[in-house]
């Protein structure tokens, strides 16, 4: 049973879907990807896989054979057509508040995604994350993607991370939290259900980061001396 408020020092934010609107501008753009292959991959197959690597995404909505003859292809597809799409993308409603209030309470905020380093950026600059994030992760930080844990250790390691928490929208993400040993909050902002990210071994389910900026100070709490602050205690 988990008790709140957790005590801990950094939040990790997955990007995609978590903090920016774009779960379904990446499935329309390897949807097309595909289909200039070839390949007929349902849209609703490849939303599923939304928030894993791109290089594992082509194997996981097709098969093998497709990421063997085609696959580097699909993934210069992807982002080519998701390019052609950055500036549609915006922050989710209560993005940046979130980033504040964050930032406020002292935590260390690292973003944690396994998007490439341009569409990350991209992300970083619409949400005007400036000196409210901590580190961020991309594709480039990590030999292993998500479900892998490997980028959210990366992320916890550069910021001397205690005790961590992990927000994100996706079945992937909270596999990757778990297999870090990190206590998962959930999203339903990026179209996955509440009862697979349960399943999936989330902490608790939030309808949107409106409602975890609402319950942020019931859900955690800064464990130690604030940074910047000399002298601060390590967590216990």
């Amino acid at each position: 049973m988990t008790s709140f408020p957790l005590r801990v020092d950094t939040v990790v934010l997955d990007v995609d879907g978590t903090l920016v609107d774009s779960n379904y501008h990446h499935t329309m753009a390897w949807w097309q990807s595909f289909h200039e292959q070839g390949r007929s991959v349902p849209a609703w197959r490849i939303h599923r896989a939304i928030g894993m690597g791109g290089d594992r995404l082509v194997a996981a909505v097709a098969d093998e054979q497709t990421e063997h003859e085609v696959g580097d292809d699909v993934r210069a597809g992807w982002e080519r057509h998701y390019d052609e799409r950055l500036d549609d993308i915006l922050p989710l409603p209560g993005a940046r508040e979130l980033l504040a209030a964050l930032d406020t309470r002292g935590f260390r905020v690292a973003l944690a995604s396994s998007g490439i380093p341009r569409h990350t950026a991209h992300a970083q600059e619409v949400l005007r994350a400036g000196g409210r994030v901590d580190t961020t992760t991309t594709s480039e930080d990590a030999s292993e993607s998500k479900p892998h844990p490997e980028l959210l250790e990366v992320a916890l390691d550069r910021v001397d991370a205690t005790h961590a928490v992990l927000v994100g929208d996706s079945v992937w993400d909270v596999r990757s939290g778990c297999r870090a040993g990190l206590p998962v909050v959930a999203l339903l902002c990026g179209g996955f259900g509440r009862a697979e990210l349960e399943d999936e071994g989330a902490m608790t389910v939030l309808e949107d980061l409106t409602e975890l900026r609402t319950k942020l100070d019931d859900l955690v709490e800064w464990n130690s001396t604030p940074r910047g602050v000399p002298g601060a205690a390590p967590a216990g």
